[in-house]
């Protein structure tokens, strides 16, 4: 594997575990406190500001849990509560097909546009999923610096979502435990021995079992020589967060693990884009595999 600077990779580190921190401490009864607005986020993030005028806050879609949120962005003075919709949205009906829901609209069923949203507005309920994309991104009103820390904070920000509370399943498609350290690594091996612990003639049965009902067997994964490759990790330096630069854009490398993919790489490219950065697609290495386990 490659090796990397491990000076670096802790300085990161530990600028994630402070981020996380602040997280953790606003959660409480896995609800998010929202108690005015989300500048808090930021007090960990050096190498990013913004213009005194506007303040950093987050709204939820969806439902009325913090299951699906985002950040925005209003002015510091804004009263203003947004409306998305003059009149209720008529709530489709479908049907699921494998899994994806397939939707028979009529002309006259068909989802209006929201009303334009401005930063005079403060979004104070549950946003309708539909109106979800009128609400424009953060990082055109970030400053950030583009320094390995910079880069680094502003994919931790990007990356915020996955931290707050989530609802139902969702809390495990969604969700990501980030390897900050070496100590992290420790306790993910710790929580995850026994889900690993099953004999090859306990996966046969289990196989079995999941071919009866008509669904894909995936039990194969829960051989304890997949548990001894994520153990192998531990030693692993480049389980660590790093950042390259070269010129205008840099990559992103951090592991995590996730409920329904087991333990992954992800690789996040960004590209100075002003005085601000854009984040581009992810891409996702699943180192050792794991799965919950959960169909529809």
């Amino acid at each position: 594997m490659e090796k990397i600077d491990k000076n670096k990779g802790e300085v990161l580190g530990e600028i994630g575990c402070r981020f996380m921190s602040i997280i953790e401490s606003h959660i409480k009864d896995y609800e998010l406190q929202k108690d005015g607005d989300f500048e808090w986020l930021l007090e960990p993030l050096d190498a990013i500001s913004h213009s005194p005028d506007i303040v950093l806050d987050a709204f939820q879609y969806g439902n009325k849990k913090w299951s699906n949120s985002k950040l925005y962005f209003h002015d510091r003075d804004a009263t203003h509560a947004y409306v998305a919709y003059d009149k209720p949205i008529i709530k489709l009906k479908g049907k699921m097909i494998g899994n994806t829901i397939i939707f028979d609209i009529d002309e006259s069923e068909k989802i209006p546009e929201p009303n334009p949203y401005d930063k005079t507005m403060l979004i104070k309920d549950t946003l309708n999923i539909y109106a979800v994309h009128i609400i424009p991104p953060i990082w055109d009103n970030l400053v950030i610096q583009f320094t390995e820390v910079g880069v680094w904070q502003a994919v931790l920000l990007n990356e915020i979502v996955t931290s707050f509370p989530h609802l139902w399943n969702n809390c495990l498609q969604g969700s990501k435990t980030i390897v900050f350290s070496q100590a992290d690594m420790q306790q993910i091996i710790d929580d995850k021995k026994s889900r690993y612990d099953y004999t090859d003639e306990e996966i046969e049965r289990l196989n079995a079992y999941w071919r009866f009902l008509d669904m894909t067997p995936h039990f194969d994964q829960y051989k304890k020589s997949n548990y001894d490759k994520l153990v192998s990790y531990l030693e692993c330096e480049d389980i660590l967060p790093s950042v390259k630069i070269s010129g205008d854009e840099a990559v992103v490398s951090y592991c995590y693990w996730n409920e329904w993919s087991g333990f992954c790489r992800a690789t996040v490219p960004v590209e100075r884009c002003g005085q601000s950065v854009t984040i581009g697609e992810h891409a996702h290495e699943v180192l050792v595999a794991y799965d919950r386990g959960i169909s529809y």
